[in-house]
C-alpha cells in the first residue's frame, strides 16, 4: 500500500510540474501579443526568427534524447541501491529538465515576438513547445514501465 501511495503523490507531482509548464506557456503567449514590439538593434528580424527558431528547435527536439539517457542512469542507479522513492525523485529532476529545455521553446517564441517578425511568427513557437509539453504528460503506465524496467535491470544485477 505504501508503495501505491508514494506512486501516487509521485505522480501528482510529476503532473502538477506539467500543469505549471503549461501555464507558463500560456502566459507567454498572452506576453506575446500584450507587450509592445520592441524590434532589435542587433540583427534583424529576420535573423533573430531564424537563430531563435534554429536554437528552439535543437533544444526542443534534443529534450527526448537527453532525457533518454538521464533516465537509463537512474534505472542503472537504482540498479545499485534499490531504492524507490530516490528513483521517483530523480524521475522527477530528470522530468523537470525536459520541461525546462521545452520551455526554452517557449522562450525562442517570446524572443520571436518582441524582437523577430513578430507575434504572428512567435506564436507557432509557442504553441510547438505547448504541445510538446502535452505530449510529456505523466500517466501512471509510464511510470509503471520506468519502475518495471529499473527492477530489471536490478534483478539481472
Amino acid at each position: 500500500m505504501s508503495g501505491d501511495v508514494n506512486l501516487q503523490s509521485h505522480l501528482l507531482r510529476m503532473r502538477v510540474t506539467a500543469v505549471v509548464g503549461v501555464v507558463v506557456v500560456i502566459v507567454s503567449v498572452v506576453a506575446a501579443f500584450v507587450l509592445p514590439y520592441r524590434g532589435s538593434t542587433v540583427a534583424s528580424p529576420r535573423t533573430v526568427t531564424l537563430v531563435a527558431l534554429a536554437a528552439s528547435l535543437w533544444i526542443g527536439f534534443s529534450a527526448n534524447r537527453d532525457a533518454a539517457n538521464r533516465l537509463e542512469k537512474i534505472r542503472r542507479a537504482f540498479a545499485v541501491h534499490g531504492d524507490e522513492g530516490r528513483l521517483l525523485r530523480d524521475h522527477w529532476l530528470v522530468y523537470l529538465v525536459v520541461l525546462i529545455r521545452l520551455e526554452m521553446m517557449a522562450v525562442g517564441g517570446l524572443v520571436v515576438a518582441l524582437w523577430g517578425s513578430g507575434p504572428t511568427f512567435g506564436i507557432w513557437f509557442l504553441i510547438l513547445g505547448g504541445l510538446m509539453i502535452a505530449l510529456t504528460w505523466p500517466t501512471i503506465r509510464k511510470t509503471q514501465l520506468l519502475l518495471g524496467r529499473a527492477r530489471a535491470l536490478r534483478d539481472d544485477a
